[in-house]
């Protein structure tokens, strides 16, 4: 007997004709078929090398030591990335790679001398923040010091009540902790350090006056391309000779490191000018060779998507695979038997679906130590419970039906009757939740991995990525692709499911008679 009955075939025939979920299904076994050659689109190591006339492959299962292409005996696997750039390989010599569509695989640290970036700076300018001192004694005569007048233009310098009895504790020789105080017209900050006890009291007390700068003391850091566009606004204001000055270090900057270059406004305030090369950091931002940026560790994002994407699939597919077997062979038992089997075992799923998956799942990860084939596990054995009731209700429902009670006239076996007979006929929710059920369980691995219960530290993850984003919340592409990769999977996902509802609902072929 067919697998799927008469009636199972036609509502796949109104699915195909769907288009949107048609060709959903479609885009999503490419990709996943796609991901499955994950290695072929990015490889850290070539596939053949040709030697001095020799064949290798790397990707075999034997290691080529560094000691074959070097002849120096170290005998650990050759970093074929030098390799390439070094004299050996260069055009001409014979010797050649085969490296996949993009040299790098999911656990390569991209070196940053290996990042080609552009000339481009990034220039701001900050203003200096005065600073100003003075000298008291135990009868309250100052010695200011420099640039005191801009603190107090009059002349006198009026000491607050709070700084008062904080240098009266000084001259007596007791413990003070650090004061600062805000001035009353708020321009300037009175700071006075800690004081800890002497062999004799002080002679002096010294007073730090600091000006208070805001946000405005530094302007926004513009990006400067190669030809000087996008100059900000206030560098065509700059005093002409600043000006020369500055597009002279503009030039050098773009070689070399170079200091700030200082000068003084109209108003007598006291500015710098930076001018900074782009420098790696990781994370760092998408560019020519990345064009998805590279996480914290240095690794390509594109080559982290791949991976992972075929991951989340396979982990996905196993999970309700497996969740979907194990329902329908307990369900399945539940419904045909009924009675007492399916009282008790009913009794038993829900005692075991209190088990709480997390704890489980911290706690076996704990002990084994995390893996894919663990969390598949895990996952399996507390996920087929849904299914189940289904099932359960199908089977309950199609023992009774004339087919179930001919075969069983006939003396067919119990295995037979179930699985030739029932299940082709009760397939209907098994098919209608797969794509929901997937949604879940590839949403389910992202928040482990988000939360970091899931797969091994450094195993390509959207939820790994989406984490490094949530600490390193400048990094835009940690953020955009991986939620991009999760959310046309999910939507692919949701659509299939949208189209598998409707071809396979009851309603559709119900209708009333007079």
């Amino acid at each position: 007997m067919p697998l799927f009955s008469p009636a199972t075939k036609d509502k796949f025939d109104r699915f195909r004709k769907m288009k949107r979920a048609w060709w959903s299904f479609r885009l999503l076994v490419l990709l996943f078929v796609v991901s499955l050659f994950s290695e072929v689109i990015a490889s850290g190591s070539p596939w053949i090398v040709r030697f001095k006339g020799k064949l290798y492959f790397p990707k075999g299962r034997g290691v080529v030591a560094q000691e074959v292409f070097l002849e120096d005996g170290v005998k650990t696997e050759a970093d074929f990335h030098a390799l390439a750039k070094s004299e050996l390989f260069e055009e001409g010599s014979g010797n050649w790679m085969l490296w996949s569509f993009i040299p790098h695989g999911p656990r390569d640290t991209i070196a940053p001398e290996d990042i080609q970036l552009d000339s481009r700076l990034e220039v701001s300018r900050r203003r200096a923040q005065r600073v100003s001192s003075a000298r008291f004694n135990a009868k309250g005569e100052s010695r200011p010091g420099a640039e005191i007048d801009w603190f107090f233009p009059e002349g006198d310098i009026p000491i607050p009540d709070a700084v008062s009895q904080a240098m009266k504790r000084r001259f007596e020789n007791q413990p003070a902790p650090e004061v600062s105080l805000p001035s009353e017209d708020g321009r300037f900050t009175w700071s006075l350090s800690a004081y800890e006890p002497r062999s004799r009291a002080p002679r002096s007390v010294r007073v730090i006056f600091r000006e208070t700068v805001g946000a405005s003391a530094r302007t926004k850091p513009v990006w400067v391309g190669e030809s000087n566009e996008f100059l900000p606004e206030w560098w065509a204001q700059l005093p002409e000779e600043v000006r020369t000055t500055a597009d002279d270090v503009l030039i050098q900057a773009r070689e070399i490191p170079v200091q700030p270059v200082p000068y003084t406004d109209e108003d007598g305030n006291k500015w710098e000018i930076l001018m900074e090369k782009e420098t790696v950091q990781f994370p760092f931002r998408p560019v020519k060779g990345h064009p998805l940026g590279l996480d914290q560790s240095g690794r390509d994002v594109l080559v982290l998507i791949v991976y992972a994407t075929r991951i989340s699939l396979l982990f996905g597919f196993l999970l309700v695979l497996f969740s979907m077997v194990l329902g329908t062979l307990f369900g399945g038992l539940q419904g045909y038997f009924g009675g007492k089997v399916d009282l008790i075992a009913q009794r038993l799923i829900e005692i075991y679906s209190a088990i709480p998956f997390l704890y489980a799942m911290i706690y076996l990860g704990s002990v084994f130590g995390p893996s894919f084939g663990l969390l598949l596990f895990v996952y399996a054995v507390f996920n087929w419970i849904g299914i189940s009731y289904y099932m359960r209700a199908e089977f309950l429902k199609l023992r009774k039906q004339p087919f179930t009670e001919a075969a069983r006239s006939l003396g067919l076996p119990t295995g037979r009757i179930m699985w030739k007979h029932i299940l082709p006929n009760a397939l209907v929710p098994l098919i209608t939740f797969f794509p929901f059920s997937l949604v879940g369980a590839i949403g389910s691995l992202s928040a482990l991995d988000f939360l970091g219960f899931g797969l091994p530290v450094g195993t390509p993850s959207w939820g790994a990525l989406l984490s490094q984003a949530q600490v390193e919340r400048f990094a835009w592409w940690l953020i955009l692709y991986p939620a991009v990769a999760l959310f046309i999977v999910i939507l692919l996902t949701v659509f299939i499911g949208e189209g598998l509802r409707s071809a396979f609902d009851p309603k559709r072929e119900a209708h009333w008679e007079a």
